[in-house]
């Protein structure tokens, strides 16, 4: 309001009109509690009501809903119980927070304008274009609606928690909104190209609350189309659906795995499966289960991956698991453990460290990915010839190079093909007692490095390379990544472990 206004007066216009308590209260620049208890809060602002007992109220109310809000703040309670009693909510008992979301009519966008069309005619001084009068709908029945679940559903608000979905309908919303056209043609001339190209009826509640302002409207052809103030509905706002919706929660570990015939995820070329099983599958398969999700609905996450063939050794590889629409939001020790005990059992991985993790904690799994450290062990063939002391002392680098490599042939398909700069930190060769033509290669490398090609060059596609350093062909028999130098997640020390 522009200028100081007689509430009192102004209450009983809007009362003459057909606007509900809520509604009247919401434009006297109220408190969010005092919409707890609406009746009290009028009344303290010397505002008179009809008597709550008064039979006449109660009909009026049931027959006559509100102008703007059809009667929205009124459902409330009922609501609330419906939820309460929802058997969709039996699922999500293990978890303690919500949130809510709720789908309300464009319609009563429209009927707000209306009613600030109306003020602007009827109390020129105190109200302009630019400004709202009053509180918006949805931000006074989200915070009516968000505290009154948390005392009954004894859950607290997050925006993490469970989704709660709630769709509310009102029967002749599309007929009404149709005199948009007539309305303010220019003002839809976007939202009819949207309209071709997604395909829907419904204009959305975005682009009606940016477009449609007393600013952008004629007032005059508005009332030719449709009243000011807003005709009394001939029935409430209609409750369709109520729905919900888990949590996405984050579950991270590290993982060991023991076979060179096992994908990191599901492999195939075609239709045709290249491997039995995966990492990926060896684990959602135990971890899922815990949350009553889908094993392939869960999104698998890694820093890096090694070959089919390629072991991963040591602490294991950083891995995370995205998973919507959880039942639960904790993990104890002793579930995580028997989880861990589980994958064990399938003896080609193993997962340790497994814990619930933030969302903002996966950064780790892909920040500074080039900079990370990666220890590997080559086993190594000169085929027919034998390793010598010269060999193993060429072998023998412990100054950082830089070597340039193209991407490696085998991997055309899903890379790029450039020349990537990498570093070589370390090398260190072993000679293998009773086998003269193989050596064993400890390789510290910057995080990306094709470490086959690192070894035998794919002719001269990576140089230097192991080969060119002692000037003669070696390759890979056998390769092992023993550690990957990245901190996530923390390690946990299990009880009874």
């Amino acid at each position: 309001m522009s200028e100081r206004i007689d509430s009192k007066a102004f209450s009983e216009y809007l009362y003459d009109c057909g606007v509900c308590d809520y509604c009247v209260l919401r434009y006297l620049k109220p408190q969010y509690e005092e919409f707890w208890d609406v009746r009290s809060s009028l009344k303290k602002r010397g505002i008179k009501i009809a008597p709550e007992s008064d039979e006449s109220f109660e009909k009026k109310s049931k027959t006559n809903p509100c102008i703007i809000c059809y009667n929205v703040f009124h459902e409330i309670d009922e609501l609330i119980q419906k939820i309460k009693n929802h058997e969709g909510l039996k699922k999500y008992n293990q978890i303690n927070t919500f949130l809510s979301s709720f789908c309300l009519p464009v319609l009563l966008e429209l009927t707000q304008l209306q009613m600030w069309l109306t003020l602007l005619d009827k109390f020129p001084e105190n109200f302009d274009k630019e400004r709202l009068p009053d509180m918006p709908i949805k931000d006074a029945v989200k915070t009516l609606l968000n505290d009154k679940l948390e005392q009954e559903l004894d859950k607290t608000f997050d925006p993490d928690g469970l989704m709660i979905s709630i769709f509310f309908n009102i029967e002749n919303e599309n007929e009404i909104l149709s005199k948009l056209d007539m309305i303010a043609p220019e003002l839809m001339t976007d939202r009819n190209k949207q309209k071709k190209k997604y395909k829907t009826e419904v204009i959305s509640r975005n682009y009606f609350a940016k477009h449609f302002q007393p600013t952008n409207i004629d007032i005059k052809k508005f009332q030719e189309h449709l009243p000011l103030p807003p005709s009394i509905p001939s029935s409430s706002l209609q409750l369709t659906q109520i729905s919900f919706t888990g949590p996405t929660v984050f579950v991270a570990g590290r993982y060991n795995k023991f076979s060179r015939h096992l994908s990191q995820s599901p492999w195939f070329i075609g239709e045709k499966r290249m491997s039995e099983g995966s990492v990926q599958e060896s684990i959602t398969c135990h971890v899922a289960p815990y949350f009553d999700a889908l094993p392939s609905a869960v999104t698998f996450m890694s820093s890096g991956r090694e070959d089919v063939d390629v072991r991963c050794l040591g602490r294991g590889r950083p891995f995370a698991l995205e998973i919507t629409d959880a039942t639960k939001t904790t993990l104890d020790s002793s579930t995580a453990a028997d989880i861990e005990r589980k994958v064990c059992q399938s003896r080609v991985v193993s997962i340790r460290d497994l814990q619930i993790v933030k969302r903002d904690d996966l950064h780790h799994i892909k920040s500074g990915e080039e900079e990370k450290r990666k220890i590997y062990r080559a086993l190594c063939t000169l085929r027919d010839k034998n390793v010598t002391e010269d060999i193993l002392t060429k072998l023998d680098i412990s100054e950082p190079f830089e070597i340039q490599q193209w991407t490696p042939v085998r991997v055309l398909h899903r890379r790029t093909l450039i020349k990537r700069p990498r570093t070589i930190y370390k090398v260190k060769a072993f000679a293998v007692k009773d086998k003269p033509h193989l050596v064993v290669l400890d390789i510290i490398t910057q995080a990306g490095t094709y470490v086959k090609e690192l070894v035998h060059s794919e002719f001269s596609r990576t140089e230097p390379s192991i080969s060119s350093i002692i000037s003669m062909d070696i390759d890979i028999i056998a390769l092992d990544v023993m550690n990957i130098e990245l901190n996530f997640p923390p390690t946990v020390v299990r009880e009874n472990a």
